[in-house]
């Protein structure tokens, strides 16, 4: 970038949040996925919709790419600036959220975390359900950006299910909003819809209006253990069939990601030795209906071979579990010296080939591989996890993805669930979407986009 240009965005934000110096820019070279670093040339802090709007005008007279950055948490890449030019960083964009209980709303600005959202709504007896395991951390324009799910997805939906207004800036420059406060909205193209998902390719998102839900009064959480992975998958997929049990969560986390949770956090989860562990959530206003609920599902599990399961009706307990949950994915960066991490989906049925499949080819390819997450609605987070030489698992990680991708998409499946394309798995993209697909999303991205200089580089492939 020139001087220049440099100096006109000091203008447009502040001096002291144009950044500039390497060191400084070194912080936003990388996000939480593998790879070398890439700083961008230079990083504005904005703090508003007209900040936005002033920077992508400045950035198209130039035809500098921009990056639009949250709080840096994705897994995929999307939020590094691959071309260099500028990083528009929203993690300023933090004002408190704003309940409206009245019409069940929650307004908030992209920079805040889905844990803040999550508390505010709280305080009002109400619940925002989009549940990320990085929820502490991620920011919510992070969240629309690849439209987030988590682990109550099974039950309550991803992102785009909440999202019911919206302000962006395109672009061009122009400060664009749709919907509101308002349920239902038919009335023209969703533009919600259009970015939740989009990864910060078509527009920047500057605030976002989100749906709530009244707080279930009672939660249950069970920790059900087996000897063997098969039963375990069995008893998920009876339980997502069950016309009584809507479970919020249906979870599994696989004997390394147990070990790795005691290792590292100390957590104390119970059954060390079992293959596989089941984590399920029941929850409801009737408290008399979850105790019972719950009874019928440790009774299930127990005829399909569980050990008498764990049942977590109190916060203590309830916190120890999630804690351990939550943490897994950087506890095992934590445990070995590199993991590469891909969050696959597969149709519910192709669960038992799926796992059977992951299993067999750690085997041949002599990798420790971890597989957990939101099992119930077919996402498995899959982790190849680094032993030994560097070139090695390099070699034998890129072989075992590519023959895990070729199993998943002929089963039906997808390359991702809710980390996103971004730069990381644009390579994918043409064994995952056909060629006439792909036209209509290029064409999409042109109609938003056509000087091509909002986050270049990700999503589509060249």
């Amino acid at each position: 970038m020139t001087g220049a240009a440099v100096r006109r965005l000091a203008e447009i934000a502040a001096p002291e949040r144009v950044l500039t110096d390497p060191e400084r820019l070194a912080g936003y070279a990388r996000d939480e996925s593998p790879g070398p670093p890439l700083p961008p040339d230079v990083a504005v802090l904005v703090r508003s919709a007209e900040e936005v709007a002033a920077v992508l005008r400045l950035a198209r007279d130039e035809r500098v790419p921009v990056t639009p950055r949250g709080l840096g948490t994705g897994l995929a890449g999307g939020a590094i600036a691959a071309q260099g030019g500028i990083l528009l960083s929203t993690e300023l964009m933090n004002e408190e959220p704003q309940v409206d209980p009245d019409n069940l709303v929650i307004t908030t600005r992209p920079g805040v975390t889905t844990d803040r959202v999550r508390r505010a709504a709280a305080e009002h007896g109400l619940y925002y359900p989009v549940d990320p395991a990085s929820l502490e951390d991620c920011s919510i324009g992070g969240n629309i950006a690849t439209n987030a799910g988590g682990a109550r997805a099974f039950k309550y939906g991803v992102t785009t299910q909440y999202l019911r207004g919206i302000e962006a800036v395109t672009p061009a420059g122009d400060i664009i909003r749709y919907g509101g406060r308002i349920h239902k909205n038919v009335t023209g193209y969703d533009l919600c819809a259009a970015l939740a998902g989009s990864e910060g390719t078509l527009a920047v998102v500057t605030e976002a209006v989100f749906r709530l839900l009244p707080l279930p009064a009672h939660r249950v959480d069970l920790l059900i253990p087996f000897d063997r992975i098969a039963q375990g998958v069995e008893l998920i997929l009876r339980v997502v069939r069950d016309a009584r049990l809507l479970p919020a969560v249906v979870e599994f986390i696989e004997r390394g990601g147990i070990r790795a949770c005691n290792t590292v956090l100390g957590s104390g989860l119970p059954f060390p030795d079992a293959e596989v562990q089941v984590l399920i959530e029941l929850e409801g206003n009737d408290r008399d209906q979850v105790l019972a609920d719950t009874v019928h599902l440790g009774e299930m599990a127990m005829k399909l071979g569980a050990s008498e399961p764990l049942v977590a009706d109190n916060p203590t307990d309830q916190a120890r579990i999630w804690h351990a949950r939550r943490e897994l994915a950087k506890t095992l960066k934590k445990l070995y010296s590199e993991v590469a991490a891909e969050d696959i989906v597969v149709p519910i049925a192709q669960l038992p080939a799926t796992v059977a499949f992951i299993a067999e080819l750690a085997r041949r390819h002599k990798l420790t591989v971890i597989p957990f997450g939101h099992i119930g609605d077919g996402n498995i987070h899959v982790d190849v996890c680094r032993e030994g030489d560097r070139a090695d698992w390099l070699r034998g990680s890129e072989a075992f993805f590519e023959e895990l991708i070729g199993f998943v998409l002929g089963r039906g499946g997808q390359v991702t669930a809710e980390h996103g394309i971004g730069l990381k798995k644009t390579r994918w993209m043409k064994r995952a979407v056909g060629p006439a697909e792909l036209e209509v999303m290029r064409a999409l991205k042109h109609a938003w986009d056509p000087d091509g200089i909002l986050n270049p580089g990700k999503v589509l492939p060249d």
